[in-house]
């Protein structure tokens, strides 16, 4: 069994809830306290779900930026100042989203989203377009590396790359839009039957405990604003 099957695994409607959640505190919330103890509940959701290295990162991510607004720009240059400190305070707003995205990409399946979402009664052509982008984007990544190996190969310098980057990639994100299209067509994506699923998600006791967490410090920065 490896690590990722040991730990305790985020179910993708929690995510949901709590990447909600997290844009509704980010802009309603006014208490630095409040702001420190969100950022290290979501460092014991990454910790809970065994992402470790995101977790120190994170976390230490915040702690700089904090440090930087508190301590350093006060005492910078008034210009410099005025410029860091609005760039700094949107960060730390934005600090939550990104950190429960990040989470999401890292422990939640395509797959599993798919089945939340349908759980959570989204439009199937909302589910369609959704599924669909976040299966080319990879595919696309993908082929920029193809691209840049056959780069590093022919020795390519200069403005050349931008030609050899742009048609290539070009051609092969048509190419790539046409497979995926075809697959989904393929697998009865126009029917209209309800879609089933092997897959069945339970909300545990962690996910239960985050998400009245996130509700909890949402009320919290109401109250306190």
């Amino acid at each position: 069994m490896d690590e990722q099957t040991k730990a305790w695994h985020l179910d993708p409607r929690t995510g949901l809830a709590l990447l909600v959640l997290s844009n509704i505190f980010a802009f309603t919330q006014n208490s630095i306290w409040l702001e420190c103890g969100w950022i290290m509940t979501l460092g014991v959701l990454m910790l809970s779900c065994r992402y470790f290295a995101g977790a120190v990162k994170w976390l230490m991510g915040f702690a700089i930026i904090l440090y930087l607004q508190m301590f350093v720009l006060p005492n910078a240059p008034k210009a410099i100042a005025t410029a860091f400190s609005i760039l700094a305070n949107y960060t730390r707003r934005m600090y939550p989203c990104v950190m429960v995205g990040t989470l999401m990409i890292k422990r939640i399946s395509l797959r599993e989203m798919i089945v939340g979402l349908r759980e959570l009664h989204f439009p199937q052509k909302l589910i369609i377009s959704l599924s669909i982008t976040l299966r080319y984007l990879p595919a696309i990544g993908e082929e920029i590396r193809h691209i840049r190996d056959a780069m590093k190969l022919r020795n390519v310098q200069g403005l050349g790359k931008v030609e050899a980057m742009v048609v290539p990639l070009i051609v092969s994100a048509t190419g790539t839009a046409d497979e995926l299209s075809a697959a989904a067509v393929t697998r009865g994506i126009e029917n209209p039957i309800r879609k089933t699923s092997v897959l069945r998600l339970r909300l545990s006791f962690g996910d239960y405990f985050f998400i009245f967490a996130s509700i909890a410090f949402t009320l919290a920065a109401f109250l306190l604003k």
